[in-house]
């Protein structure tokens, strides 16, 4: 439960640099215990957009994708974009 609260202000904190409905459909995925789906989906829409996530932002992303169970390629190229 910790982990779903935790990427939903994380998405949060994206809104107005992605689009409304991609923020509601991550949150709402979140919501139902598909917290995977929801950072997959999150990762791949920051990198679509060219969104750079704060330094705060990418450790929260590494230490949820870790706490699930996401594979890290499923993230680590936000890593070299911020370099």
């Amino acid at each position: 439960m910790q982990a779903e609260k935790r990427l939903i202000k994380l998405i949060r904190g994206f809104d107005g640099r992605l689009p409304d409905e991609h923020i509601w459909e991550y949150i709402s995925l979140a919501e139902h215990n598909e917290c995977v789906v929801a950072l997959e989906n999150l990762c791949t829409q920051l990198c679509e957009y060219d969104v750079l996530p704060a330094p705060e932002e990418l450790t929260t992303i590494q230490e949820l994708a870790k706490e699930i169970n996401l594979e890290e390629s499923t993230w680590n190229f936000l890593r070299h974009s911020n370099s």
